[in-house]
């Protein structure tokens, strides 16, 4: 028992979510929901949850000017990082640094005076050997430098000829180089850069390179630092500066300015900030009166809309697909501006792509549902933008423009030239409301600028977004249909060389049901696509339909159920196909129903003559339908129809067409073939004036040519033919020439006559 109850819980679900009314009050409730979240997010006074150390999830704008205090701490602190120690001298050390020069170079003197003599006295005497004895005999500092010389300028210091250049140097380091390094602060973080400082101040100064590295050697000894940092005093200006930077370089976040960013990391000024304006969502509830306001503002919207597809468009209202649409085009639009008001808040306004709603809604449905749902955004939108008329102005002006222009837009360029209208039409609203605000000219041309890049944006995105909406929701536009109807889609093309009778019948079928169409106020351009693919179930057995026969009729050797079978499944097989090759619903429609439950009369005839008494049952020999359900589908099915027996008349006058017309559409409607697609009487009389139009100018009657003088063989007529279609010249019977300048015209294709017609024809 308890299982039987189950099953019966899910059946009733199950039959409530098919329901069709069920699903139109659901989509209408999930636009409602989705289009109310973005609206009461992007209009409430926003408190946001937020975790030091984690992503931020919004976009956040400063209310008024604010001093982010920490930042303006942090910006202190680092610019004193930028402040240079405070120093204090060291006296002593320029003054050893002088006087460790003075002994470096009185030793050197001093073993000058010494080596020297011994070097010119003993030749054989090695520099190097005298140098390292006397280094045992006396330690210091100038003769270890001496030795960790080269050799060559080893040879260069105790050379006679040495000895005025090398009181030059020592003039020059003592009276020179000394003092200036004595005014120079040198401390152990600089003390390499001097160094190098120093050495390229001696080689502009000495031009001998042996001297120049002897003066390189003496200073990189003897150069020491001469000063120190001061911790103590460093420490107490780097704080009396943090102060005083704090006070005069505060770190503002102005109104409109963005405190912090979607997917920044927050951080502790920005906690600190939103905490300071009340941005911060610390155990604060949610505002129910606004919420409450906003939901019954859409709930009237909604209910509005509602009430007019009902009394003005049922249609629609009726249509799953439609209602689909319509619900997904308001959430875009509106989640665009959503969007606008979160990324560019100043222009928010301008930038908001609104205008695809009017330019989809007008190519997909109708110019009138796209203008009253342009509106119903409009003022759901507005709420978000509060207290901008001009947007509201624009957008119901330029979106009312936009549905008019786009409405039954068959060509890109018509719906791009509605992208420059639209953002023309915008500029013009600025203008005007700009000047009754008086606002300023570089205001007026930046806002008007935004805005018309928006209406030419608005249409690149409906344009980009038509054939996607046309998969998804199983649409037509007269843009997909013109693509359809390409004769190089691969069906057709498989039609045309597979079967290029049923082709050809499929043309002008399409010809009558586009002007039979538009004589009753119906989609004419799409009577024309459906009737080209109408016939393409026959691609499956062509040489079973008589257009397409050459030769013998392979009905002849089967029985009439058979016949019937083969003939009526060709809706099927057509759906099948056109499934294939992804075409859209309106078009399968028109290839199932293009029959509806007609009688195959023919073979119907055919078997009760052939069944000798036996009960045969009609409905048997028809279509397994179903009738049209629309009013296109029904012109196919009577173009499909008329054009068939018109091409079988053997007399094809202006009155037995419109006799023959009228009969056919008489006979569909009494077989009650026209009971569900919705046409009137006053439709069908307008629709066989329609066809009437198109047979007679295609059957009319034509001139009577001379035909060309019989010729006894083929080789006679060949050169009759070729010399007449170049033009050249021919011997008259007397041996003059003459110029031929007759055309050959093609005979006329013969028709079949009544009675063959009548015996062979098979009604499709």
């Amino acid at each position: 028992m308890p299982r039987n109850n189950k099953e019966k819980k899910n059946r009733v679900i199950g039959q409530v979510l098919r329901n069709d009314v069920f699903q139109r009050i659901l989509i209408g409730v999930i636009s409602l929901l989705a289009v109310f979240i973005m609206i009461s997010d992007g209009a409430a006074q926003k408190r946001y949850k937020l975790t030091l150390g984690t992503a931020s999830g919004h976009d956040i704008q400063a209310p008024r000017d604010i001093e982010n205090t920490i930042k303006t701490e942090e910006m202190a602190l680092e610019k004193s990082k930028e402040l240079g120690p405070i120093i204090k001298k060291m006296e002593q050390a320029n003054t050893k640094m002088l006087g460790n020069v003075y002994d470096f170079f009185d030793d050197l003197e001093y073993y000058r005076s010494k080596i020297i003599p011994m070097m010119e006295a003993d030749t054989e005497l090695k520099l190097n050997e005298v140098l390292e004895q006397e280094n045992q005999n006396k330690t210091g500092t100038s003769l270890s430098i001496i030795i960790s010389m080269t050799d060559d300028l080893k040879a260069y210091l105790f050379s006679q000829e040495a000895t005025q250049e090398i009181n030059t140097l020592k003039e020059l380091l003592i009276r020179e180089v000394l003092p200036q390094l004595s005014y120079t602060t040198i401390t152990e973080e600089n003390l390499s850069q001097v160094r190098i400082d120093v050495h390229m101040l001696l080689e502009e100064r000495i031009s001998q390179p042996p001297l120049q590295q002897v003066a390189k050697n003496i200073i990189s000894v003897f150069l020491i630092p001469n000063s120190m940092v001061d911790e103590e005093a460093t420490k107490k200006y780097e704080s009396d500066f943090i102060e005083s930077y704090k006070l005069e370089y505060p770190v503002m976040i102005y109104k409109g300015e963005r405190i912090i960013s979607k997917d920044d990391i927050v951080t502790a000024d920005k906690i600190d900030v939103l905490r300071t304006i009340g941005y911060l969502d610390e155990n604060n509830g949610p505002d129910y009166l606004f919420l409450g306001s906003v939901l019954i503002l859409l709930l009237l919207l909604w209910g509005i809309f509602a009430a007019f597809m009902k009394f003005f468009k049922p249609k629609t209202l009726n249509s799953r697909n439609e209602l689909m649409l319509i619900a997904s085009i308001i959430v875009l639009t509106v989640f665009l501006s959503w969007m606008a008001k979160n990324f560019f808040p100043d222009y928010a306004p301008y930038i908001t792509i609104g205008f695809i709603a009017p330019v989809l809604l007008a190519i997909f449905l109708d110019v009138h549902l796209s203008i009253i749902v342009n509106i119903i955004i409009t003022v759901a939108v507005s709420v978000i933008f509060k207290d901008n008329l001009t947007f509201v102005i624009m957008l119901v002006i330029s979106g009312t423009i936009a549905a008019f222009l786009s409405a039954n837009a068959s060509q890109r360029r018509r719906i791009s030239l509605a992208g420059l209208a639209i953002g023309a039409s915008n500029i013009l609203v600025i203008f005007c409301m700009g000047v009754i605000e008086k606002k300023d000219w570089p205001t007026l041309l930046n806002e008007g600028g935004i805005a018309f890049l928006n209406g030419v944006l608005s249409v690149i995105l409906a344009i980009g977004l038509l054939p996607f909406l046309e998969s998804i929701f199983n649409m037509i536009t007269p843009l997909k249909l013109l693509e359809l109807g390409d004769p190089n889609h691969p069906l057709l093309k498989k039609l045309l060389m597979e079967a290029p009778g049923t082709y050809h019948h499929s043309l002008m079928v399409g010809n009558l049901a586009e002007v039979g169409t538009r004589a009753i106020g119906g989609n004419a351009l799409l009577a024309r696509v459906g009737a080209y693919f109408h016939d393409v179930g026959k691609l499956k057995r062509p040489g079973f339909f008589k257009e397409n026969q050459m030769a013998e009729n392979p009905h002849d050797r089967i029985t009439p159920n058979l016949s019937t079978l083969v003939i009526t499944s060709h809706t099927k097989d057509g759906e099948e196909l056109a499934m294939k090759h992804k075409l859209p619903k309106a078009i399968r429609d028109i290839i199932v129903q293009h029959h509806g439950s007609t009688l195959v009369a023919f073979f119907y005839h055919k078997a009760k003559q052939g069944e000798k008494g036996l009960d045969v049952k009609e409905s048997n020999f028809r279509y397994e339908g179903p009738r049209p359900q629309s009013r296109e589908a029904a012109v196919v099915l009577l173009a499909d129809s008329v054009e068939a027996a018109v091409r079988s008349l053997q007399d094809k006058t202006k009155g037995k067409i419109e006799g023959l017309i009228r009969k056919i559409i008489k006979d569909k409607l009494d077989d009650g073939q026209l009971d569900y697609c919705e046409l009137t009487l006053k439709n069908m009389n307008d629709i066989a004036n329609g066809f009437l139009t198109v047979l007679s100018g295609f059957f009319h009657e034509r001139t009577e040519y001379p035909e060309l003088e019989k010729k006894n063989t083929l080789s006679e007529l060949d050169n009759q033919v070729y010399n007449v279609m170049h033009g050249e010249e021919k011997k008259d019977e007397d041996g003059n020439t003459k110029q031929i300048k007759e055309k050959i015209l093609p005979d006329e294709r013969a028709e079949d006559t009544a009675e063959e017609y009548n015996r062979n024809h098979i009604e499709d």
